[in-house]
């Protein structure tokens, strides 16, 4: 993906736009390679960022266009406008098309027609990249990887042209356009590629990350390094749905992909460090008022402020550890 690209911007007249059509099941980045794409091609600072938007200006993202029929021929009007005025101020855009094999007849004429006669509505889009984006071809996808082995031995060729294939079986089967319409749209899409299902090892790549970033949060934010097993890592798998398989048994994938790595986190990871920061809390309050009984009056109460800055600015970096509580089936940090 990344070498098309490039070889497309760096054409200085390109004779049409770089037309790619991505699939894939969900939760396996393909929103958010064309996100990182825009983030490139606008130089947008930073991660928080309004992209689309201010950030990266020419990134336009069409989705939800599957309307009720009171409203599609204004929807379908409404669409061509904000498409056309998009590129005719943006020559360089980034024009994405999610869920496009779900697209009505007219919003798919609409399409054919904008990529391989942009001309005829008084628009250039040569320069542009248009990501058609799909969940169509899961199961293809994944028969291919049964049959290879591994992903790396699925070769380019292979899964472009079964994905190609598989368009074209399902836009015949619509009575939308004629053959040599579909084949004249399929001609102009260049790349058909595939984002394969994420595997188990991906997952807890992860997790393992996110984990990393709490534990350097807690460094700076609590003084104390989190260590895990990997106990831990087999409880945050086991919450991961697979399906009627075992995370780490041969063909299986995790249904949604990476979506549920976060919701995870949340519910397990942030829920113990909650937990451990209240009795953190606690523990330093029930501190605070033996030494003030101890220590009453004034001058007193300003040595205490005094020393517990201190303790604050040089406390050595504590060592803590994330465990499974098999007993609540939940995570404890002690």
């Amino acid at each position: 993906m990344s070498d098309a690209i490039c070889d497309h911007l760096l054409k200085a007249q390109p004779d049409k736009p770089l037309v790619l059509s991505v699939h894939g099941p969900p939760g396996v980045g393909k929103s958010l390679s064309h996100r990182l794409l825009a983030q490139a091609m606008y130089d947008a600072p930073g991660d928080d960022l309004e992209c689309p938007g201010a950030h990266c200006p020419g990134y336009k993202v069409l989705q939800g266009m599957d309307h009720i029929n009171a409203e599609r021929a204004q929807q379908h009007w409404y669409l061509k406008n904000s498409v056309l005025t998009h590129l005719r101020k943006y020559t360089d855009s980034i024009l994405v098309i999610e869920e496009y094999d779900k697209l009505d007849c007219p919003t798919r004429a609409i399409l054919r027609q904008l990529i391989t006669s942009s001309g005829t509505a008084n628009v250039s889009m040569d320069k542009s990249v248009v990501i058609l984006e799909s969940n169509l071809g899961q199961l293809q996808l994944h028969k291919m990887l049964i049959e290879a082995g591994e992903r790396s031995k699925v070769t380019a060729e292979e899964a472009h042209n079964g994905l190609r294939n598989l368009v074209y079986n399902i836009w015949s089967q619509g009575n939308c356009e004629s053959h040599v319409d579909i084949i004249r749209m399929l001609s102009a899409i260049d790349f058909f590629l595939p984002f394969f299902p994420l595997e188990a090892s991906n997952i807890q790549e992860l997790f393992t990350k996110r984990l990393a970033e709490q534990s350097a949060a807690l460094v700076r934010n609590d003084a104390a390094n989190l260590t895990w097993s990997a106990e831990v890592m087999d409880f945050l798998l086991s919450k991961v749905d697979f399906g009627d398989c075992q995370a780490y048994e041969a063909g299986c994938y995790p249904l949604e992909g990476a979506r549920p790595v976060s919701t995870i986190m949340t519910r397990y990871l942030t829920r113990a460090l909650k937990q451990w920061r209240t009795r953190q809390e606690q523990a330093e309050l029930l501190h605070k008022q033996q030494h003030k009984a101890a220590h009453p009056g004034l001058q007193g109460s300003l040595q205490r402020r005094k020393k517990a800055l201190m303790a604050k600015l040089s406390r050595p970096v504590r060592q803590v550890q994330l465990h499974v509580d098999h007993d609540n089936q939940a995570l404890k940090i002690v």
